[in-house]
């Protein structure tokens, strides 16, 4: 008992009760793999989606980030519970200051009509060394009903 209580006092000291160092390892890991060094703190973990599920017609939405150099591709897609009027998306790249998110760009795209699943990727130029991610609204309207959803991506160090 009483070694198991030191191995549990250890990781604490060593990572914190919110794991820190093991977000900082993963910070450096990354450095180290793209080359670039980063200009701020790492920003929180923020991962979310909100999809109401008393929609009619919107059932869902995914959206993933990707650096290469010089700039971050956002990939999204919107997903409906069946063939809609139009289906779209609304994608939104945003910059980590240190302290918050500013959204650097914005882009929307609208599908082809009477469809249930749509895909596209926004591009947007940015600068090494700060932290980007996407936030994406998945939308759709059917019989003059707006539903829409939101999805917050993980966070990329720009190269």
């Amino acid at each position: 008992m009483q070694g198991l209580l030191a191995t549990a006092l250890v990781a604490v000291i060593a990572f914190g009760s919110s794991g820190n160092a093991v977000r900082a390892a993963e910070v450096q890991a990354s450095e180290a793999t793209s080359g670039a060094v980063a200009l701020t703190a790492a920003p929180p973990i923020e991962l979310f989606s909100v999809f109401n599920p008393n929609h009619l017609y919107l059932e869902n939405g995914v959206s993933t980030i990707t650096p290469t150099k010089g700039k971050v591709t956002v990939s999204a897609t919107t997903v409906a519970t069946r063939t809609v009027d139009s289906i779209g998306l609304i994608f939104y790249v945003q910059k980590w200051t240190g302290s918050s998110w500013d959204t650097v760009g914005a882009g929307s795209t609208v599908g082809t009509n009477n469809d249930s699943v749509y895909h596209n990727t926004f591009e947007k130029t940015v600068e090494a060394g700060y932290y980007y991610r996407a936030r994406t609204i998945h939308w759709v309207i059917h019989n003059g009903v707006y539903e829409e959803g939101e999805t917050i991506t993980s966070s990329v160090l720009g190269v």
